[in-house]
């Protein structure tokens, strides 16, 4: 399996495309720049988060 392209970089990791979704989050390929370990970013939506009094949680 081929690993998305990286398109951006947060911090020290280079975020690549989406690889799933959820209500209130998208979760994204990136890799650590340093030492190069795959990993995957959960990205809330913080508006949602907020709207639905879910910040506690």
């Amino acid at each position: 399996m081929s690993q998305p392209k990286i398109k951006r970089r947060v911090d020290k990791y280079e975020v690549g495309g989406t690889i799933g979704e959820e209500a209130f989050a998208k979760v994204k390929f990136a890799r650590n720049s340093e030492p190069s370990d795959s990993v995957a970013l959960k990205i809330l939506d913080k508006g949602k988060v907020l709207k639905h009094k879910m910040d506690e949680h």
